[in-house]
């Protein structure tokens, strides 16, 4: 997503701008699922990661969730190779912390994630492998 209101606004980056950007991925992506939902009905089961990066006055800004990382790939000048420089980690329910979040969350629905045949589920449906 490419908005240069979003930034410009505060005329600097701040947390706001982040959840704004991140929040309006998200928007778009429920509501391609809920126009998709009679004829994919599977489309709300699958896993889906969300990646926002937002530049603003020479630094890089993040947020990610899902079972992704932010990579930034840097081309080094004298050998020609390109760097894969890893920014963020990993946010699924393989960690620990992720898990009690759920739980936290959700402290009504036993089934929030499951570890079953050694791969961590949530609500049954989606795996991460250990």
């Amino acid at each position: 997503m490419r908005d240069p209101g979003l930034a410009s606004e505060h005329q600097g980056m701040s947390e706001h701008v982040i959840k704004r950007a991140y929040s309006a991925t998200e928007e778009s992506f429920l509501s391609l699922v809920k126009k998709q939902w009679l004829s994919k009905p599977q489309i709300a089961s699958t896993g889906t990661c969300c990646l926002v990066g937002v530049i603003c006055n020479g630094m890089i800004y993040i947020a990610n969730s899902g079972d992704s990382r932010v990579v930034l790939g840097r081309l080094e000048r004298a050998t020609r190779e390109t760097e894969a420089i890893q920014l963020s980690t990993e946010h699924n329910v393989n960690q620990e912390t992720v898990r009690d979040e759920l739980r936290s969350k959700h402290p009504f629905d036993s089934q929030i994630v499951v570890l079953r045949q050694n791969v961590w589920r949530v609500k049954g449906l989606i795996q991460v492998q250990i």
